[in-house]
């Protein structure tokens, strides 16, 4: 998996800071739990993050690599990126879209 966005890398640390797997905008989301079920197995796991899980798996650190794939994100709901130690250590309040990164893609 390739970082695009250059100012946050996805790494296991900025998984386990990402506060996307509590974001109301998530929450509810059946997909988003079921991939987070694997992803937390996956990061069990001892190796590259990039090898082991795929961008389609993904549900945490949008910030890192784009949009979400669920089609049942709650887009209305108040997201929380700019409580995230991520957002707040990688500086994303200078770019556009500055939150929503799951629904908006990556910051610019």
């Amino acid at each position: 998996m390739t970082n695009v966005n250059k100012s946050v890398e996805l790494n296991r640390d900025n998984i386990n800071k990402c506060l996307c797997a509590e974001c109301p905008v998530q929450i509810d989301s059946e997909c988003s739990k079921d991939k987070l079920d694997i992803i937390n197995e996956k990061l069990k796991e001892k190796g590259d993050i990039n090898d082991l899980i795929k961008p389609e798996e993904l549900v945490l650190v949008y910030c890192s690599f784009g949009k979400a794939t669920c089609t049942d994100l709650a887009s209305r709901e108040l997201c929380k990126c700019t409580q995230c130690p991520v957002w707040l250590e990688n500086n994303l309040a200078n770019n556009d879209p500055i939150e929503y990164f799951c629904i908006e893609g990556l910051p610019k």
